[in-house]
């Protein structure tokens, strides 16, 4: 099994100036992203015994989930304005999340934005991210 850096799973972002081409979201250096269904409870009353006893709980398959995140220094530039403003503005970006070794996924997704500053510190950034519709999968080469 190979192993991968943290680094090599990263969010980009279509570059306003270039159409269809991604350029790296400035400033994240912690990246997660999480896929599979959502865990749905299944809960089983006790039917033919006795019933004070705490019903039976399984879980099931709920809808997929494929939902990414990211925190670092908030870099200031053209390409973070443009993310900040579909944040404050509610408008989808289309970004592209790579997973080093497994493919990258690539669509219009809402952006949330958290900005955290401490006294002589750099002014921190989250971001979370949701996708607008099912994005598109390529597999890594």
């Amino acid at each position: 099994m190979t192993k991968h850096l943290g680094q090599e799973l990263y969010i980009q972002v279509e570059d306003p100036e270039n159409v269809g081409t991604y350029v790296d979201f400035c400033g994240i250096t912690s990246t997660d992203f999480s896929m599979g269904p959502e865990m749905v409870d299944r809960v089983v009353p006790e039917c033919d015994g006795d019933r004070t006893k705490p019903a039976s709980v399984t879980k099931r398959a709920g809808n997929i989930d494929l939902s990414f995140s990211g925190s670092g220094i908030a870099e200031l530039n053209t390409r973070t304005k443009a993310i900040f403003d579909a944040a404050r503005t509610g408008v989808t970006l289309k970004f592209k999340v790579i997973v080093p070794a497994y493919g990258s996924f690539t669509g219009p997704a809402y952006v949330k934005i958290t900005f955290t500053g401490n006294t002589n510190e750099d002014l921190a950034i989250s971001a979370e991210f949701g996708w607008e519709s099912v994005p598109a999968f390529a597999v890594a080469a």
